[in-house]
């Protein structure tokens, strides 16, 4: 998986990308590899309200993200994320859980590496990319305060 903001994907011979019958998109891991996906979206999850009680009490910031192709047929990816503290001071995003795609990758056969196979070989190409950036990008941009100016 590349991850781009531009796309400059060509067909690589005649059914290169199907959508299947049962939703998915066939693809060899190579092929997969190189489709450039765009981030389509990320978002916070909702706050549980905490338990009334005295004192801190430790919260975790967690969210989504989704991610899709400008090929036709379009394929998506998405998985949940969790942010953490580093000892740097720099919050640092850490993937969770398995990813949600309309993939199923298959062998040189065409023949399906099954979905769990095809979610751990998701994960291996999710945490090979740099998609923090844009996930912390849209973050801020989209729920960090701005001041707001008060005129006097």
């Amino acid at each position: 998986m590349t991850v781009q903001n531009e796309i400059a994907v060509r067909p690589q011979g005649p059914g290169f990308m199907r959508l299947s019958p049962d939703g998915y998109v066939r693809l060899t891991p190579e092929q997969f590899q190189a489709i450039p996906m765009v981030h389509l979206l990320s978002g916070l999850d909702p706050d549980e309200p905490l338990p009334l009680h005295e004192g801190a009490s430790q919260t975790d910031i967690s969210g989504y993200t989704e991610w899709v192709s400008e090929t036709a047929p379009v394929i998506t990816l998405g998985w949940d994320w969790r942010m953490e503290g580093a000892s740097a001071g720099q919050a640092r995003y850490l993937r969770t859980g398995l990813p949600r795609s309309n993939i199923m990758l298959v062998d040189n056969l065409r023949q399906d590496l099954s979905p769990a196979n095809t979610a751990k070989l998701l994960e291996a190409a999710i945490d090979k990319t740099a998609w923090q950036v844009a996930v912390q990008r849209q973050i801020m941009d989209r729920y960090v305060c701005q001041p707001v100016k008060v005129d006097s």
